[in-house]
């Protein structure tokens, strides 16, 4: 974990680049999201962060942090729908627009209150790939 944190807060570019490939045991990774809150966006910018730690970084009071986890290409799918009913409109926005969210989650958005979603969300579902287009030819 102080690697961790050593390797963000460096000056040095290939350091401060490290951390988001760093590695680590899942209790550090724990140890580091519960007792470091100014490295929670970080750990969830990390692209090698175990699903386990995105999930209780979906929850984190920063909707930088919740924004960030959606960003990870193994973000589990059952946080996509979580977060479709997230308080931040930018949270929101990512789910109706990342290529990763379930149709449900997307389908979630169609009436949000901020019409820019609901109108992004709508054209998303109008032009969701059916089962026969998405197959190989």
């Amino acid at each position: 974990m102080e690697e961790f944190i050593r390797l963000r807060k460096s000056e040095e570019p290939a350091e401060y680049d490290r951390s988001a490939w760093a590695t680590m045991p899942i209790d550090v990774w724990r140890d580091l999201v519960r007792n470091h809150p100014d490295m929670r966006f970080w750990a969830a910018h990390n692209r090698t962060v175990p699903a386990e730690i995105l999930a209780e970084l979906a929850e984190d009071s920063d909707w930088r942090v919740r924004d960030r986890v959606l960003g990870k290409s193994h973000t589990p799918l059952e946080l996509f729908e979580r977060l479709a009913n997230d308080p931040h409109d930018a949270v929101r926005r990512s789910v109706a627009n990342h290529p990763r969210s379930p149709r449900s989650a997307v389908a979630r958005l169609i009436d949000d209150p901020w019409p820019v979603i609901a109108q992004e969300a709508r054209a998303r579902l109008a032009n969701w790939p059916t089962e026969e287009s998405s197959k190989p030819a």
